[in-house]
């Protein structure tokens, strides 16, 4: 996959052609032996309509959901590893109409959403010899030149916030994501943790947000 893995980089994550995800790490950082982990995206998409047939939503939830879409509001979906934050992410993406699009931005390509009108950019490592990295940072920037319908960050992890929150507050609406928190309830500190790299202090990000 165009990813360096030895004795000078003995860790690497990318992303296999049928969408599976390698992350690699070589012995003796890992014991007993070199360690090998996959992650194999699902065989299916769920729409709004699968997560309210099998209990996981209500029907109430679902009208708040779809609401929430037609409104083009802003919005982030929280929760922990392996909670379902992207699955449902994707659910709602393919509620936004067809002729919006939709511009996705990820780390490795995760987000697989029910639409016709899609473009992704993904994020790079730097090189062998330590160059030629693409944050997310350099694709939300780039994004916004492309006249997206809907930006969607992935996920939200780093300094990117920041370009994040100026376009959200700048005209761009719709704009969507996930984040990793506990809870709802640790998401405020966690956008601050996330602001601050990217050189936002507590009172600004508030007041993006």
């Amino acid at each position: 996959v165009g990813r360096r893995l030895d004795d000078a980089s003995p860790y690497v994550d990318g992303r296999l052609g049928d969408g599976t995800r390698l992350h690699a790490v070589l012995a003796p950082l890992s014991a007993p032996g070199t360690c090998l982990s996959l992650r194999v995206p699902s065989s299916r998409a769920f729409s709004l309509d699968d997560w309210l047939a099998n209990g996981s939503i209500s029907a109430e939830v679902a009208g708040l959901l779809r609401g929430l879409l037609a409104s083009r509001a802003a919005f982030l979906i929280s929760g922990g590893t392996g909670s379902g934050k992207t699955t449902l992410l994707a659910s709602l993406l393919g509620l936004v109409p067809a002729d919006q699009r939709l511009l996705v931005v990820e780390d490795a390509r995760e987000l697989v959403p029910d639409h016709p009108h899609c473009v992704r950019l993904e994020g790079r490592p730097p090189n062998g010899e330590g160059v030629g990295a693409v944050t997310l940072t350099d694709l939300v920037r780039q994004a916004l030149r492309m006249r997206p319908d809907r930006l969607v960050l992935g996920e939200v992890r780093g300094a990117e916030l920041c370009d994040l929150l100026t376009a959200l507050n700048t005209g761009h609406e719709g704009g969507c994501g996930t984040v990793h928190a506990n809870s709802a309830v640790d998401v405020p500190a966690r956008l601050e943790a996330l602001a601050a790299l990217g050189g936002l202090s507590r009172e600004a990000c508030h007041a993006q947000v």
